[in-house]
């Protein structure tokens, strides 16, 4: 990306937010891989109509880069997002899993270790924690997006044409 074309921040931050707003409500989440490799994919589409008109190139390294700027965006958004719902319905019920465990026959010293666990990740420390599990998934889901949509929306740097007069 060369330093006449345009910037790469309007394409990433718009794909990443909408994907990962996307990605962050519960039961839509569904499809989070998608919805990763869909906000690299749109961060390379949409950056490679704004470099058609430079005449700049763009190569599927490119959308990778962009893909990988994008997991960011799309990573703060899911976790705003779901926060949000995590603060409006409360921590999971943990209770029923308990019950489970128990009915399996697991070691109390499990059960017991799940519920601490499972009670701190509820709180500002689980919040981190998915953060940074949902950025390491995006930086690879979301740079394969834009690796696929950077071949798809390949644009190649037209030569300069012949100077005229020169016979």
């Amino acid at each position: 990306m060369d330093n006449d074309s345009p910037s790469m921040l309007r394409a990433t931050l718009i794909s990443g937010a909408v994907f990962g707003v996307l990605g962050g409500i519960p039961f839509v989440n569904c499809l989070c891989c998608a919805w990763m490799m869909g906000a690299g994919f749109l961060a390379a589409y949409m950056y490679s109509n704004q470099i058609k008109a430079t005449g700049a190139g763009f190569r599927p390294g490119n959308g990778a880069v962009l893909g990988l700027v994008a997991a960011m965006f799309y990573s703060l958004a899911a976790t705003v997002v779901s926060s949000i719902v995590l603060g409006m319905t409360g921590p999971p019920d943990i209770d029923e899993f308990v019950d489970q465990m128990e009915q399996g026959g697991a070691p109390p010293e499990v059960v017991d270790m799940v519920i601490n666990v499972m009670g701190q990740m509820s709180g500002p420390m689980g919040i981190v924690i998915g953060f940074l599990v949902t950025l390491l998934l995006a930086a690879v889901f979301s740079t394969i997006g834009g690796l696929i949509g950077g071949a798809v929306f390949k644009v190649e740097v037209q030569p300069p044409a012949p100077p005229e007069g020169n016979s």
